[in-house]
């Protein structure tokens, strides 16, 4: 071996332990095997490439794991490069043994992901630098790769089965397509694919699962991640614009003018996004705030509010009735949807939602519930207890009265969905003609109709429709004697 020879393979040498030795020095010695644009640099991939370097010391060393790791950022920030595409060849540097599985919202996106990390084991510089890593040649299919020391990486899709496969680390990138973020269907997929995941480990105890997305949904599967596992999560939540969604809170002295990467997310780029997405399914992708600020379909500034003072004054010489609407549920579990309860009146030409209640009470609790609450709130002889018609809402009304003296029937069955109801009664807040009593239930309230259809309840967006169609939209009144009749 010539003086030469032995200068560049002392080179590789040096290069592949620096490589080693650091997950970030990998990812820049190895953009330009899979990516033809110049790197730039920013201060959230060297952060994101060092705590995955933090898990990759338990995966390789067979530890108990010390969290599952949640990664919200926006698009554009290079998340699948670093997490998807480059993870799992490093790995192998340290362990060619270690078995990866990798997720993303569709087949080919997975599989994509998949030849790119294989683009870089078989690279030139990669085969130079980790000759002993090679991929068997009888294994190298597109989905499922394996190389000569049981290594394997194995990609899956949301929906898709998984059989035959334990890994020791998870990568879920994009679970759920963040173009279709309000399909209920998908996000529930989603859900349920992180459970049949979860099952695909070779050691419970040790092998991490690392979610990379955006914010699609309060209930996502963050959402979902984040209430299951709580302390047993590392969130790491990285907005485009320097909001009071970042995690950990320190990270936001990195942010220069207010932005995670003016390079690649810059003011004109974000305005862009804004642009093209609208404001709440941008508030979701590059806030990863699935709610809008100011509110979805409802904003904030449209509510006004009057004392109770103030109402009682002005509900003296009126005398208003107050009606009360009621999405029931029968149920003491906090997982569960709970039941609904708001008392409203009219006083000239505006609403005023004078009580708003949420609980957790099975059928019998409930029954005894609804009586005490409705005339601790101004029920009187002239008021009424309109409920929601699902099959739960039929039987209280029928209970309530057999047991009690309360004036109680069933509103008119919705034929429209929640989002386009809400529409429809949306000019009312606009206008001002819809009044909350100050009280401390009104953050709640609030936060839970402006932040429809993100929010995980939305019992409040019902009864408010219910609530001003019946007393403010005078075209929808119907007979409510004759109603009351069919139950006496």
């Amino acid at each position: 071996m010539t003086k030469n020879e032995k200068y560049v393979q002392l080179g590789r040498m040096v290069l592949a332990d620096d490589c080693k030795h650091s997950f970030y020095n990998f990812v820049l010695q190895f953009w330009e095997v899979i990516i033809k644009e110049s790197y730039s640099e920013n201060w959230h991939i060297k952060y994101l490439c060092d705590e995955m370097q933090k898990l990759s010391e338990y995966i390789v060393k067979r530890l108990p794991k010390p969290y599952d790791l949640i990664i919200n950022i926006p698009p554009g920030t290079t998340k699948s490069t670093i997490v998807t595409i480059m993870f799992h060849p490093w790995l192998w540097t340290l362990d060619p043994t270690i078995k990866v599985i990798t997720n993303s919202y569709s087949n080919s996106l997975s599989i994509e992901h998949a030849t790119k990390s294989k683009d870089i084991i078989i690279s030139d510089k990669y085969r130079a630098l980790f000759p002993d890593v090679e991929i068997r040649r009888d294994k190298s299919g597109k989905q499922n790769y394996e190389n000569t020391l049981t290594g394997f990486r194995y990609a899956t899709s949301t929906g898709s089965t998984i059989t035959g496969f334990h890994a020791h680390i998870i990568l879920n990138d994009d679970p759920q397509n963040p173009k279709q973020a309000n399909s209920e269907l998908l996000r529930l997929q989603a859900i349920e694919h992180v459970k049949t995941l979860s099952s695909r480990k070779v050691d419970k105890e040790n092998t991490p699962m690392i979610t990379i997305m955006q914010r699609l949904n309060e209930q996502d599967v963050t959402g979902y991640l984040l209430a299951q596992k709580q302390d047993k999560v590392r969130h790491l939540c990285l907005p485009a614009e320097a909001t009071g969604s970042i995690k950990p809170e320190s990270l936001r002295s990195n942010y220069v003018d207010g932005l995670l990467d003016p390079k690649r997310l810059s003011r004109r780029v974000l305005d862009e996004a804004k642009t093209d997405l609208g404001s709440r399914a941008y508030s979701g992708q590059f806030e990863q705030n699935p709610v809008t600020e100011g509110g979805n379909i409802i904003k904030n500034e449209w509510f006004r509010y009057v004392s109770y003072s103030d109402f009682r004054r002005m509900a003296k010489d009126a005398n208003p009735p107050v009606i009360f609407f009621i999405d029931t549920a029968y149920t003491d579990s906090a997982e569960n949807d709970p039941t609904g309860l708001i008392g409203a009146c009219k006083i000239g030409n505006e609403l005023y939602v004078v009580a708003a209640k949420k609980v957790s009470m099975r059928f019998p609790d409930l029954i005894k519930f609804i009586p005490g609450y409705v005339k601790a709130h101004g029920y009187t002889s002239s008021s009424s207890i309109r409920i929601e018609p699902k099959a739960n809402g039929i039987s209280v009304v029928d209970q309530l009265v057999r047991d009690t003296n309360l004036n109680v029937c069933m509103t008119p069955t919705p034929k429209d969905s929640k989002e386009t109801r809400l529409n429809s009664i949306s000019p009312l807040f606009e206008c001002g003609r819809i009044y909350l009593v100050a009280d401390n239930w009104n953050d709640e309230f609030v936060g839970e109709i402006t932040g429809f259809p993100a929010k995980a309840h939305d019992e409040y967006v019902d009864l408010i429709y219910y609530a001003a169609d019946h007393l403010l939209n005078s075209t929808q009144q119907i007979d409510e004697q004759a109603l009351l009749n069919i139950f006496r």
